[in-house]
């Protein structure tokens, strides 16, 4: 069975979302106004969306989602390189499960500046995004079957880590495309390392 990790599509829920806020106006008044005659002088103008507000509101929506993602993202890489390092017993999980720490770490210093609650649970293994708690149940099922399947779950991870990291740079603010930058540097290099040992 090919295993893919499939980043969730919530980011496109929230510009609807966003959109449909800024966009909102008003109920007309209730009298009809005859074409060609202006408006009460007495009534408020509506309201018109400003496409720099809502460029505004999808780009800190997008952030957020992003950063709640990618901080999981990288606790599941953790969680499943230190379940698979005490079921092999072969070095390279645990080396590369603390550097996950450093990862979460790193990303998690960025939480506060955007409000992001930390959605990580300490359990090895539980994750709040269902999609990522699923993928953490078949990539263990999948690695559990031999050292060379969990090998190849490590190169699955780290491909689909330096896709998403990839992904979120080309779109994010200057002080997370920094912190960014160093988790896809740790990623190739974790790529590598999977590399050479399968």
């Amino acid at each position: 069975m090919n295993t893919t990790i499939r980043r969730p599509m919530l980011l496109a829920a929230i510009a609807l979302s966003a959109a449909a806020f800024v966009g909102c106006t008003p109920l007309a008044p209730s009298g009809e106004v005859s074409p060609g005659a202006s408006a009460p002088t007495d009534a408020a103008p509506a309201p018109t969306s400003s496409p720099t507000a809502a460029a505004t509101i999808e780009a800190v929506a997008s952030v957020e989602s992003q950063l709640t993602y990618l901080i999981e993202e990288e606790k599941l890489a953790h969680d499943v390189y230190v379940t698979l390092g005490d079921l092999w017993g072969a070095g390279i999980f645990d080396s590369i499960a603390a550097s996950e720490t450093t990862h979460q770490d790193q990303v998690a210093a960025l939480l506060p500046a955007y409000g992001v609650p930390d959605p990580r649970v300490d359990a090895v293994g539980v994750f709040t995004d269902p999609a990522l708690q699923s993928l953490y149940d078949e990539l263990i099922a999948k690695g559990s079957q031999s050292l060379p399947d969990a090998l190849q779950v490590g190169i699955t991870i780290e491909q689909t880590d330096i896709a998403d990291l990839t992904e979120t740079i080309a779109t994010a603010p200057a002080d997370v495309v920094i912190v960014l930058e160093r988790l896809l540097a740790g990623s190739q290099n974790h790529l590598a390392a999977f590399e050479r040992q399968a």
